[in-house]
């Protein structure tokens, strides 16, 4: 598995807390083999469960081949939980 270095500062560490999520839980996500969609050029969404089961969407940036920096981070919906579950099987 790959080791990844989070980038953090005030302006993402208070986006994402505008969500209810915590920086840890975005990392949890991303260090849990999430599935992982392109969104933009050079930006990513992951989607997956952090360790104390609640499941986000992650979408990030990839600044290097090893340095992430977290855009933005929800709940995911009822319909993309269920899609999740069933890709995991």
């Amino acid at each position: 598995m790959k080791q990844y270095h989070f980038w953090w500062d005030e302006n993402n560490i208070e986006h994402i807390a505008n969500h209810g999520v915590e920086p840890y839980e975005a990392e949890e996500v991303i260090d849990d083999d999430p599935q992982i969609l392109k969104a933009g050029k050079d930006r990513f969404a992951a989607y997956g469960q952090a360790d104390s089961g609640r499941y986000l969407l992650v979408v990030f940036a990839l600044k290097s081949e090893q340095r992430i920096r977290v855009i933005t981070v929800r709940d995911l919906t009822v319909a993309e939980k269920k899609r999740l579950r069933r890709r995991r099987r």
